[in-house]
């Protein structure tokens, strides 16, 4: 009997500037819509690439709602219920490293733990082919890059800012797949974030702790 093809699920976080968002977008869609003096919502989108049942997770610009936070993790935390997340996609737009691009990967840590990085990839994102084709150059000339890139094992993928490229998503389902081979079928799983979860609130209550004894 053949074995079954996991449901591949992943997360998308970083800045909505490195992405087109629009039908076209094989993995977005549409960009949620935000009322007034509200946030992003967490998207979960199911699709397809190459016959393979995939599960997106758009956390795009979450580490930015500094206001909702807490409402943030409370939501975080119900769609971590019995989930396992293959890999983490840090999406960069190639070429443009801001400062909100390291602080939302610094927001990943906090909200999930040190043990999240063997599981994330940076996706750099282009305009034009010929961006993506001198990507080892920018590499080169960004120390902060390379030390992103070393903070996420050295793992990293390019596809066009639209994400309509057939061959590209194809290309990126499969690293996801080594990744979760190079983890030996380990996925990030609810009781790891429970994990983190408790040593955040240890880590509260300290403080508060301290404040009252200083």
């Amino acid at each position: 009997m053949a074995q079954e093809i996991p449901k591949l699920t992943f997360v998308l976080f970083g800045n909505s500037t490195s992405i087109q968002f629009g039908y076209a977008n094989s993995l977005l869609l549409e960009k949620p819509l935000e009322e007034e003096g509200e946030f992003c919502r967490i998207v979960r989108v199911h699709t397809k690439i190459s016959d393979r049942d995939v599960s997106v997770i758009n956390m795009i610009d979450l580490h930015d709602n500094k206001c909702y936070q807490d409402f943030v993790n409370h939501l975080i935390g119900k769609l971590m219920y019995k989930s396992k997340i293959f890999a983490f996609i840090f999406v960069v737009r190639l070429g443009q490293l801001t400062d909100a691009d390291k602080m939302s990967l610094d927001w990943l840590q906090s909200v999930f733990g040190d043990g999240v990085f063997q599981f994330v990839s940076i996706l750099f994102t282009y305009e034009r082919k010929e961006e993506s084709d001198s990507i080892i150059d920018h590499l080169k000339k960004n120390t902060v890059l390379e030390q992103l890139l070393k903070k996420c094992g050295e793992r990293y993928h390019t596809c066009s800012k639209t994400m309509n490229n057939g061959s590209e998503m194809r290309e990126l389902i499969k690293k996801i797949d080594c990744l979760f081979n190079e983890n030996q079928g380990k996925c990030y799983t609810e009781e790891m974030y429970n994990t983190q979860l408790r040593e955040r609130e240890d880590q509260k209550k300290l403080s508060k702790q301290g404040v009252q004894f200083s």
